[in-house]
């Protein structure tokens, strides 16, 4: 890796939010209706641009804007999802209780077994779900009217409604507590070194992942323009894009893109529990007879969970159920109103393929 690469890594871990304007639905049609990161962020620090997303230093890190995007045009590095639920896990396995808190409500005592975040806000609804199932003793620490004085000031009504939604899927239950219980067993170790060496630890593996990136060139979200071109260099271009993305999924054990790290936790997740299988906390689109097949959804779907394609005289619209996440952009631009989101059982995003719809050339 070349020395301007290695700055451009560097760069990138220099803040805890990572930003890709190619997932904004607001960029990528005048028509996206989506405004979830302005709307909830507490210092009004985002705007959104022509092609770019632009935070400002008001910023405070606390990470809602993170939980409220759908498309993840806004999403966490430090922690990484995949890092909290790991750092959880592994202090749930060697502990009798854990307490999960935000920064601003710090645990001192050294003995006692905890895992900060910037705000609860940040934790969405998948990762409820995902600890929910190993962490049975996992308490939430939140002493009383503690958010109520917090510059974060939808951190409380955001939390409450993802940890709510986890606990509905889940069909378990978290204790929110305002105090402090110390373990019963002896302790064996400091816990706040253990945390100090598992964070550092987790930094290196996030910083080599992006590093692998860098180097490869790849695994980048194409804009709706780039998906477009069909010139010989774009289709190479496309093509070593691909061989990167598989590359770094199985070098990290994690997605390349952002948009699929909430989304993998809770596929995970429903492929283990029946009755999760069975209920329906997420919506996929459905075309109407009446579609013209323009094609403008395929086009502009910012996670490519919709396809066009043309084969044996027949023209199909087909779902990657696993990459749609509601982020309703095809509802908004369709000028027809041929298609729409509806709830379904969630074991429908474990289907690698479906056909919505189909027209005889």
């Amino acid at each position: 890796m070349n020395i301007f690469k290695l700055v451009n890594v560097m760069e990138k871990k220099m803040t805890p939010l990572s930003i890709e304007p190619n997932l904004c639905t607001r960029i990528i049609s005048p028509k996206g209706s989506c405004n979830s990161c302005i709307d909830y962020c507490p210092t009004n620090s985002i705007t959104i641009m022509k092609n770019k997303i632009e935070i400002n230093d008001q910023c405070v890190e606390c990470g809602l804007c993170t939980t409220v995007c759908p498309t993840s045009a806004i999403s966490l590095q430090r922690p990484s999802l995949n890092q909290l639920v790991t750092d959880i896990i592994q202090k749930y396995a060697k502990n009798e209780r854990v307490y999960l808190h935000c920064k601003r409500m710090p645990i001192s005592n050294s003995e006692i077994s905890s895992v900060t975040v910037p705000c609860l806000g940040m934790i969405p609804r998948e990762v409820w779900v995902s600890i929910s199932r190993m962490c049975e003793n996992l308490a939430v620490y939140h002493p009383v009217e503690c958010c109520r004085h917090c510059e974060v000031s939808q951190g409380e009504d955001v939390w409450r409604k993802e940890l709510g939604a986890g606990e509905a899927m889940s069909g378990k239950r978290f204790l929110i507590t305002a105090e402090i219980q110390k373990s019963k067993q002896q302790p064996q170790y400091d816990h706040n070194r253990r945390s100090f060496f598992t964070t550092l630890f987790s930094e290196i593996k996030s910083t080599n992942k992006l590093a692998i990136q860098e180097a490869l060139g790849g695994s980048e979200v194409q804009s709706y323009r780039e998906k477009l071109q069909d010139d010989p260099m774009s289709k190479v271009k496309k093509e070593w894009s691909a061989v990167s993305t598989s590359i770094v999924e199985k070098v990290t054990n994690e997605s390349a893109f952002p948009y699929m790290n909430k989304r993998k936790l809770i596929l995970e997740e429903i492929m283990k529990s029946d009755s999760l299988q069975k209920r329906n906390d997420y919506r996929l689109p459905t075309i109407l007879p009446d579609c013209n097949f323009c094609g403008a959804c395929t086009t502009l779907c910012p996670t490519n969970a919709l396809s066009k394609e043309e084969k044996d005289r027949c023209t199909t619209i087909t779902l990657q159920p696993h990459k749609c996440v509601d982020c309703h952009l095809c509802e908004d631009i369709c000028f027809f109103q041929n298609i729409l989101l509806q709830g379904v059982p969630n074991n429908q995003l474990l289907s690698k393929k479906i056909a919505l719809a189909e027209k005889p050339n």
